[in-house]
């Protein structure tokens, strides 16, 4: 899916502030098992057309899912770094994934992954075992992130995986 997000580096100084709430965001929505298949081959049936109306729509209109905003790069730092070694944990796969530039102004094709019920158990008893991080500790890899914001976005991460491994499901993720 082809989006014309900008860049906030390149951006001039007035329109910065903008750009960050436009931003690229990560959505996450639940698979049956048997629709893991399908949608491995064109994932975009199960992606509805306006995750950021999904997210941000009325609480009782919303449908079952994961926003992770843009907290999807702390959180694949966090996850990354299990050990001294740098090896990533099995929650890594929950947001692994970055949009690919095609182009001047922003432009980018989003990023797709389809997760089945048997790597959704992984992840859910791993990423429970994740602990909230500090400000340094993010701060280091995203300068004006917070660690509110994360463990936020990590604990709504958390719960999400519980319940799909509970009810036996698989999702798949865009980063777009």
């Amino acid at each position: 899916m082809l989006s014309t997000g900008a860049s906030v580096a390149g951006a001039p100084a007035k329109y910065r502030d903008m750009l960050w709430l436009m931003g690229i965001r990560y959505y996450a929505y639940p698979l049956q098992p048997e629709d893991v298949a399908s949608a491995r081959r064109d994932p975009y049936p199960y992606i509805s057309d306006d995750p950021l109306s999904d997210a941000w729509g009325p609480e009782g209109d919303r449908p079952r899912m994961l926003y992770l905003d843009k907290a999807w790069r702390e959180l694949q730092h966090i996850f990354t770094v299990d050990d001294g070694f740098l090896r990533p944990r099995i929650s890594l796969e929950l947001v692994k994934g970055n949009v690919t530039p095609i182009g001047p102004y922003g432009a980018h094709l989003g990023f797709v992954h389809v997760l089945s019920p048997d790597i959704v158990k992984e992840i859910s008893e791993d990423v429970v075992l994740v602990e909230p991080t500090d400000d340094a500790t993010i701060k280091e890899i995203v300068s004006y992130s917070s660690a509110d914001y994360t463990n936020e976005y990590l604990r709504r991460a958390q719960e999400f995986m519980v319940g799909l491994a509970a009810d036996g499901l698989g999702l798949v993720y865009t980063i777009r």
